[in-house]
């Protein structure tokens, strides 16, 4: 069967849906839910989710790391198996994963870094037991701040390939062959995994004394409540942004009456997000059939 653009469309409308009736879930429990105890973070955690983070970027693993490790969904996954919380992780990073669906990296340009933000993002959120809404407010810069090393990489980097033309000249076949790899990796590993190593170490603690503070729920002063409202706030508004962005890709007039549907009927009627993807995507198939049908009797 061949996969034509309207079945990814459906598929990925069906996709969507789902994940938007799992921030409506989240936007009618944020304000109530009592802060849950953060999990104890070692150093030998923290270290496993540098090494994560360096994956995502490292040459020797391009499939695995930059095609697949670097989304929020997976990190927060697999940093959920590594501090003992998998469910909550699944869940921190599925969270943070919304506000970067629209994110594209086209070339040597990216408006963000997922990788940093669902790695370290999911580690201080669960070290410090915050919500949801609060792991987003807090990946967020975390997504800006890999970009310091990204773009790094893209400058030294050419420092490296005048070394390897200066060993070319020399007729030095194994020192060209070196510096095609080596000097790049090995910085590629200075920029992502010491400085997911720090912040994961000390992120954690400054993060949880600011909780702490401003936390009714936590013994903090209720003053200060409206900061970590705010934080609330501002994670529920960068899911909509990350969600309008993939909407505006993906939806046409033909697929609108799905998404205000399948969004009526999650938001009003709470039914299973399950029954809902499994709906839909029948709805989807059906839809793709009759449309081919159309076309191939307007054709006759």
């Amino acid at each position: 069967m061949k996969v034509t653009k309207k079945m990814v469309a459906a598929l990925a409308l069906v996709w969507v849906l789902a994940l938007l009736t799992q921030i409506t879930a989240f936007a009618s429990n944020g304000d109530t839910q009592a802060a849950q105890a953060g999990a104890t973070l070692t150093l030998f955690q923290a270290i496993l989710v540098a090494a994560g983070y360096w994956i995502t970027s490292s040459a020797f693993t391009p499939n695995l790391g930059f095609n697949f490790m670097r989304w929020p969904l997976v990190g927060g996954t697999l940093v959920g198996i590594i501090m003992g919380d998998l469910g909550q992780g699944i869940l921190i990073g599925a969270s943070i994963n919304l506000i970067f669906l629209g994110v594209i990296s086209a070339g040597g340009s990216s408006p963000a870094d997922p990788a940093l933000a669902g790695w370290v993002g999911t580690a201080l959120a669960l070290s410090t037991g915050l919500g949801p809404q609060e792991a987003i407010a807090i990946a967020a810069p975390l997504g800006f701040i890999g970009l310091i090393g990204f773009f790094s990489r893209m400058s030294v980097d050419i420092i490296f390939v005048h070394w390897a033309d200066a060993r070319a000249e020399e007729g030095d076949i194994d020192g060209v062959a070196r510096m095609n790899w080596l000097p790049g990796q090995a910085y590629v590993f200075l920029v992502t995994f010491i400085p997911a190593l720090i912040l994961t170490l000390a992120g954690a603690a400054a993060l949880d004394a600011l909780f702490n503070a401003i936390d009714p729920f936590r013994g903090g002063n209720a003053d200060w409540r409206w900061l970590r409202d705010w934080f609330i706030i501002a994670g529920s508004v960068l899911v909509a942004v990350g969600i309008a962005l993939n909407l505006n890709l993906i939806l046409t007039r033909a697929t609108w009456p799905y998404f205000l549907i399948f969004f009526t009927v999650a938001a009003l009627a709470q039914v299973n997000i399950i029954a809902v993807a499994v709906i839909a995507a029948g709805l989807a198939v059906l839809h793709i059939a009759l449309t081919r049908r159309t076309q191939d009797v307007g054709t006759d």
